[in-house]
């Protein structure tokens, strides 16, 4: 049990030198296109939101399709609660077979699809098979409070790429995108790219703001502006229901106790 926890210590230490790392290298690399004193805010919130980041890796076959042939889908998903929910999009592991979440320093463990809207919004729910060691946790903020022109960042993995922009446009239900007709869309000129699908766009709290849909970011007509799901949609699609079908409304990790921050 010794040896286990120490392992577990090195692991995440090795994990932290890693995000230092990729905090300089992304700093450095934008270092010409912001502001230091903006340059500094955004490598603070990388530093405090990227542990929470997680690579997913799914393995099936396409259930949108009804095809028998296997396929291996990859993205990335944040960490919303303590007890192991885990938000990313719908298509990365919708009727997928075998579903592995990979945290930063290389620790993988199993999860399972809870509650999924592929169609209506392109948003998923996991639940971990268990919690790392010293796993943290970024809460899901109020999407309403965003405004146009608001900074954010966008972060994947397994790569911790970070793309920095701000937010452009709001998109009610039902009119950028009438084939997912439930879903309320941000729209940022953050670059979004394979890594980031189905990662988190965060605010400059460190607070999970929307889901970024790789289906949306690559369709033409978003034309370099990405697509991403409000958390506030996340939560009346995933989390309320959830928590109406397990009775957990009243526990510790309902959608109201997530977004403060109390999960």
């Amino acid at each position: 049990m010794v040896r286990t926890s120490r392992a577990a210590k090195v692991a995440w230490m090795v994990a932290w030198l890693i995000v230092f790392y990729l905090v300089a290298r992304v700093v450095s690399a934008h270092a010409g296109e912001v502001p230091p004193a903006e340059a500094q805010a955004f490598q603070q919130v990388f530093q405090k939101v990227a542990p929470s980041v997680v690579a997913i890796r799914a393995q099936g076959r396409d259930a949108m399709s009804g095809s028998q042939t296997r396929i291996i889908e990859r993205g990335s998903g944040v960490l919303i609660s303590r007890d192991g929910l885990v938000l990313t999009a719908a298509y990365l592991v919708h009727g997928m077979d075998e579903i592995s979440v990979e945290f930063p320093g290389g620790v993988k463990v199993s999860a399972r699809v809870v509650t999924s809207e592929p169609a209506a919004a392109d948003l998923a729910l996991l639940q971990l098979d268990r919690v790392p060691l010293g796993s943290i946790v970024s809460p899901m903020a109020d999407s309403n409070t965003v405004q146009v022109r608001d900074k954010v960042l966008i972060v994947g993995a397994p790569s911790y790429s970070l793309s920095v922009g701000s937010i452009s446009a709001r998109w009610a239900p039902n009119t950028a995108y009438r084939t997912m007709p439930l879903a309320e869309f941000f729209q940022a000129d953050a670059t979004i790219d394979a890594s980031n699908s189905g990662g988190p766009m965060f605010n400059l709290k460190g607070e999970v703001i929307g889901i970024v849909s790789h289906n949306i970011a690559t369709d033409a007509r978003s034309n370099r502006q990405g697509f991403v799901v409000t958390s506030n949609t996340a939560k009346q699609l995933l989390l309320e229901k959830r928590s109406a079908w397990s009775g957990i409304a009243q526990g510790p990790c309902s959608a109201t106790a997530i977004s403060a921050r109390s999960c």
